[in-house]
């Protein structure tokens, strides 16, 4: 396993403890602290196995992934930025919306859109 996958597992099981920790020692001290860092941790560990069953040794990225990364997340901006002016238009004429409202559901597009484009990109093998 690479050295990198190893240390995102140590990483996530002592964020995933400290979580569990926190949480036993001062019962009820911050519950959004410690669901961070039990979800952090979580995530960290299937990462890094996601990565190293999918990879193994072998790199996990080179020139052409990179390539295709970045027109991926050129054209998620371009989109971010399509879906941030329709949430101006729909603040103003239709529905009030709250800034969470508007930051989590940016978020959500941004990362949903940039997935969908990297999996088109990877798909087709190269950009034009």
């Amino acid at each position: 396993m690479k050295r990198e996958y190893n240390i995102h597992i140590l990483l996530g099981i002592a964020l995933l403890l400290l979580g569990i920790a926190v949480e036993v020692i001062w019962n009820g001290f911050y519950s959004p602290l410690t669901s961070g860092f039990v979800a952090t941790g979580i995530v960290l560990i299937i990462g890094s196995a996601v990565k190293h069953l999918k990879f193994g040794e072998a790199p996990d990225r080179d020139e052409r992934t990179m390539k295709l990364n970045a027109f991926a997340l050129a054209y998620a901006w371009l989109f971010t930025f399509a879906f941030m002016s329709l949430l101006i238009l729909l603040d103003h004429y239709v529905v009030k919306l709250t800034v969470i409202q508007a930051l989590i559901s940016t978020m959500a597009v941004t990362i949903l859109v940039a997935t969908l484009f990297r999996c088109y990109f990877l798909r087709k093998g190269d950009v034009e």
